[in-house]
């Protein structure tokens, strides 16, 4: 099996080398204070987390290369590009964004590759309001670390292994799964809506071996998309678990929550919604997982003009906290709708795993600003100045502001609304975090 290959690059002497030797644990690349020392491609295989891949050191990036020298390790930096999986793009925190970091980032944005920005040299906490100008360079997140002090490269390294492609580290062959928990009290009908999915003929099923106090993966294809279904005991109230073995079964429901793309919340049309769905419903959107609510048992209920209406003000005021979630009506005992749940399924996780250009995020920016301030707090108005989007699943958003601290939850609430109108992002969470400017660079 083919290692994935993790690539170091960036301009010349930003300390490539340096975090090649730290990760690799070996003093294999020279480092010197001279640019350009490096210029072959340096190789090392490494194991951290029980995951393994080889990282590779190259020259310094100069895309205006001024002699046949420099144009050869050019070369050899392409290759490495070609070749990799996961980029490193490495920065220095003390000369700040140069040009050349610019240049380099545009033609980095142009591999379709995961790109981690690494901030180097942050030897100090008065290094790090430096080293948020990084995030105009449209990379998402940067990760802060020093290598002269062996500091950050964890958390990167962490970062690094959690979105190694599985195709390469796992199984070559198959293409990943979307999965999907289904998740609810006990007797909401999740046994006999897996049941009715296992009848579709134009799904194909490979059922895992499980008890049914175990949380069983179900994998099979829906319109040439591979999915992993988790069916899961049902999760009863914390003081109704009353031994240890279901104790251990709501674990594994939770774990399963945790591990899913997509929660399924099955809601029982013939009951109450229960507090044990509202704190499962609470569950799913503080680990930020995209959701679907399939209210079950539709067949049961006995229907006018204004039953499907009142249903769904009853269920949204019940669950406050996952309004952005789709509601389907269904029934698992006669497969009412049960196929509408994987379109809808697919739909969430294109929008669950969407970003938005920084250009178009700003000028949506601007709009808002424009049609409504921050409210002042006492005698300050939050001014914000810049948006970014740094993650997906769930979409993520760092807003850079002066008075960050005082933007109100409303205000909060109508931005993520304007996204929402915007950009679409249905059925997934939507989070929102702050940057203050306040502090003056030293």
């Amino acid at each position: 099996m083919t290692r994935p290959i993790v690539a170091i690059v960036g301009r010349p002497n930003v300390g490539k080398s340096s975090l090649f030797n730290c990760i690799s644990k070996k003093q294999i690349a020279v480092v010197h204070d001279q640019p350009g020392v490096t210029r072959d491609r340096i190789y090392a295989d490494v194991e951290w987390e029980d995951c393994h891949f080889t990282i590779v050191d190259t020259g310094g990036l100069d895309l205006d290369p001024e002699d046949d020298l420099i144009d050869m390790v050019q070369l050899q930096v392409e290759a490495a590009l070609n070749e990799a999986s996961i980029i490193l793009f490495v920065v220095d925190v003390r000369t700040g964004i140069m040009p050349q970091d610019l240049a380099v980032a545009n033609k980095l944005r142009r591999t379709n590759k995961p790109i981690f920005l690494v901030v180097n040299k942050v030897d100090s906490e008065r290094f790090v309001s430096d080293a948020a100008e990084f995030y105009q360079l449209g990379l998402g997140e940067p990760f802060f670390i020093s290598c002269a002090h062996n500091t950050g490269i964890g958390e990167l390294l962490y970062e690094v292994v959690v979105s190694m492609p599985e195709a390469e580290a796992e199984a070559p062959e198959s293409p990943q799964s979307i999965r999907i928990a289904i998740v609810g009290r006990p007797n909401a009908g999740k046994s006999l809506l897996i049941n009715t999915i296992l009848g579709e003929e134009r799904m194909v099923v490979d059922e895992r071996p499980g008890t049914t106090r175990d949380a069983v993966n179900i994998s099979f294809t829906y319109n040439h998309v591979p999915f992993e279904l988790t069916d899961t005991a049902g999760m009863r109230r914390k003081s109704a678990i009353d031994n240890e073995l279901e104790q251990a079964t709501v674990q594994r429901a939770i774990r399963s929550i945790r591990r899913s793309d997509i929660s399924w919340l099955i809601i029982d049309a013939t009951r109450e919604v229960s507090r044990q769905d509202k704190a499962i419903a609470d569950y799913i959107a503080r680990q930020g997982k995209a959701c679907v609510i399939p209210v079950n048992k539709w067949d049961l209920i006995e229907k006018d003009n204004s039953t499907h209406p009142e249903f769904v003000q009853y269920i949204r005021g019940q669950l406050p906290q996952l309004t952005y979630v789709p509601l389907i009506f269904v029934s698992a005992l006669t497969g009412q709708r049960v196929t509408n749940l994987f379109d809808m399924s697919l739909a969430i996780h294109r929008e669950y795993s969407t970003r938005v250009s920084t250009h178009e995020l700003n000028n949506l920016f601007i709009e808002l600003k424009t049609a409504h301030q921050p409210p002042r707090s006492g005698n300050l108005r939050p001014s914000l100045k810049y948006i970014t989007q740094i993650k997906i699943q769930p979409p993520t958003f760092l807003v850079f502001a002066r008075h960050a601290k005082k933007i109100s939850a409303s205000y909060e609430a109508y931005l993520i609304n304007g996204i929402r109108h915007a950009f679409g992002f249905h059925g997934t969470p939507i989070r929102v975090y702050y940057r203050s400017t306040d502090a003056k660079r030293k």
